[in-house]
């Protein structure tokens, strides 16, 4: 799989309230089939998202890998993982980092306690 970082058209579909100001981060999912060569496969919703919001493809907005890191910067270490992860960011004081909510585990912690289980070769994603 080609790391989302090597390729400069990709994107994420961000919730417009990340944009606006009006919510803050909270969870990630990769889609398992992306819709066109430029679509990454993530959606990053906002905590103050809904069922009926997210119904509603407007209220999402195709952004630049390099805009979703100025959102979230913590996402570069996290965006590369497989198609299918769903992860949600804690980011409470002395906590902060991406959790997996079915196992209740930590995917990256921003101690540095855990770390990504991947690494970028040649532009290719290679796990540990």
């Amino acid at each position: 799989m080609r790391s989302v970082f090597n390729q400069p058209e990709a994107v994420v579909l961000a919730s417009k309230h990340l944009l606006d100001g009006t919510g803050r981060l909270r969870w990630v999912y990769r889609e398992l089939a992306p819709t066109t060569p430029q679509d990454s496969g993530w959606f990053l919703f906002a905590d103050n998202d809904t069922e009926a919001w997210n119904d509603q493809p407007d209220n999402f907005m195709p952004l630049i890998i390099e805009t979703a890191l100025a959102i979230e910067p913590s996402l570069q270490n996290i965006l590369d993982l497989p198609y299918g992860t769903y992860l949600v960011l804690d980011n409470r004081l002395g906590i902060k980092g991406w959790w997996d909510p079915k196992t209740k585990t930590p995917v990256w912690l921003a101690d540095g306690s855990v770390e990504s289980t991947f690494k970028i070769v040649n532009g290719e994603v290679i796990e540990k």
